[in-house]
C-alpha cells in the first residue's frame, strides 16, 4: 500500500538517487565484485577485502548524507526517502554482521574441534551466508520497488503515517482497497 503525492521531476530525481546508490552496493559491490575477487583469490588473496572496504564507503556515505538531507531544507519527499534508505542500510549492517559472526564462530569452533575444510565449509556457507544471500536478494527487491515509488512520487503508506507532513500535497492511496 502506496500513497500518491505530487512532485516534481527534478525531486523524484533526487528522491531515487539513495535507493540506486543502495543498490549499486547490494548487486555491482556484493555480488558482481565479490565473485570477480574471490575468482583471483589464488592470484591476489588481498582482493575480496576490497568488497567490504567499498560497502563500509557506501552505507557510510548513505548514512552521512541522509543526516545531511535531514538537516537541509530539502523537501519532504526527498528526506522521506533518504530515511527509507538510511534505515535499509541500518538493517543491511545487522544482516552482514551475522554471518560475519557465524563465519569467526565457524573458525574457531573448527580450529577447536579439529574439523576437516568441508564440514568447516558447510557450516559456515549454510548456517551463515545462505541466509545473508536470501536477505540480500529481498533487500535488492525491496530498493528495486523504492527507485520505482520515488520515480513515481509514491511513499509506503506506513511511512506516511509514521511520518506525516502537513504540507506534503497527498493525490490518492494507491492499494486495492481505495479502487472499491
Amino acid at each position: 500500500m502506496h500513497q500518491q503525492f505530487i512532485v516534481s521531476p527534478a525531486e523524484a530525481k533526487r528522491a531515487k538517487w539513495p535507493h540506486e546508490i543502495f543498490l549499486i552496493n547490494l548487486i555491482f559491490n556484493h555480488i558482481f565484485v565479490f565473485v570477480a575477487t574471490v575468482s583471483v583469490v589464488g592470484s591476489f588473496p588481498l582482493l575480496p577485502a576490497l568488497v567490504p572496504i567499498i560497502s563500509c564507503c557506501i552505507i557510510g556515505y548513505i548514512l552521512i548524507k541522509s543526516k545531511q538531507v535531514s538537516a537541509s531544507d530539502e523537501t519532504w519527499f526527498v528526506k522521506a526517502h533518504w530515511q527509507i534508505c538510511a534505515r535499509r542500510n541500518r538493517l543491511f549492517i545487522l544482516l552482514l554482521s551475522v554471518p560475519c559472526v557465524i563465519a569467526v564462530g565457524g573458525l574457531w569452533l573448527s580450529k577447536t574441534l579439529g574439523w576437516a575444510k568441508i564440514p568447516t565449509i558447510a557450516l559456515i556457507g549454510g548456517v551463515g551466508l545462505l541466509p545473508f544471500m536470501a536477505a540480500l536478494l529481498v533487500l535488492i527487491i525491496l530498493g528495486n520497488e523504492s527507485v520505482h515509488l520515488a520515480r513515481n512520487g509514491k511513499l509506503p503508506k506506513s511511512f506516511v503515517e509514521l511520518h506525516a507532513d502537513p504540507q506534503a500535497v497527498s493525490v490518492q492511496q494507491s492499494d486495492s482497497s481505495a479502487e472499491k
